[in-house]
């Protein structure tokens, strides 16, 4: 599960932050929000797989990005 979820996050997450309208809303999605990564989701599976995140990755970029628009 982690290694999937890892891959899923970072392939979509890497292609929503090339087009900026849809890294918010993909954020969300995947559990970033402006308060930090949300427990028991996608995007805390992704977290808990890799372990230490570099602030040049797809995860932190996507965390910059939930932090930008207030949770929904």
């Amino acid at each position: 599960m982690g290694l999937l979820t890892w891959a899923a996050v970072t392939a979509v997450g890497g292609v929503a932050l090339w087009i900026p309208p849809l890294a918010v809303p993909v954020a969300h999605f995947f559990g970033f929000s402006s308060g930090g990564i949300v427990g028991g989701t996608m995007a805390a599976a992704a977290q808990s797989y890799v372990g230490y995140i570099s602030s040049s990755s797809v995860i932190a970029g996507l965390q910059s990005a939930a932090m930008l628009a207030p949770t929904p």
